[in-house]
């Protein structure tokens, strides 16, 4: 499941987001500052990295994990080795993918398709990534992120 268990001596920051582009940018342009508090600045490997993976977590949850009058959720926690980013919406029916597709033949999506590559960037930035669901109503995607700063 890997949900992560609450240790308050860790830094850590919680948001809520519209699930529109709007709140999908927002939500990285957070995470980049919130590491700079922390001491990672913004031009760093790690702050790069953690600013891909938390846009395009953002942007699933805007597009995928769209529901009326719902928000998602960034979580992001500073830990010893990695930054984990956690993006919750309101749509656990709507499963993310095992697997990765690379868009290459038989990888389950076109060469030349416009969309689906997003969870290959995760892929290549964390060291893992997994999906859970807390509860009935929420799906939570989340990505590791090691420590380069």
């Amino acid at each position: 499941m890997h949900a992560p268990t609450a240790d308050p001596t860790r830094p850590t920051l919680s948001a809520l987001f519209s699930p529109t582009p709007r709140g999908a940018r927002r939500a990285r342009l957070l995470a980049v500052h919130q590491l700079g508090d922390w001491g990672i600045p913004r031009t760093t490997p790690t702050a790069e990295a953690v600013a891909a993976v938390t846009a395009e977590l953002a942007a699933n949850a805007a597009v995928h994990g769209r529901h009326r009058g719902r928000y998602f959720r960034l979580r992001l926690l500073l830990q010893e080795h990695v930054v984990r980013i956690e993006v919750s919406d309101a749509r656990p029916e709507r499963p993310v993918p095992t697997a990765v597709a690379t868009g290459a033949p038989g990888a389950g999506v076109p060469g030349d398709a416009d969309g689906g590559r997003g969870l290959v960037l995760v892929a290549a930035f964390a060291e893992r990534w997994g999906c859970f669901q807390p509860n009935a109503a929420v799906k939570t995607v989340w990505a590791e992120v090691r420590r380069r700063d």
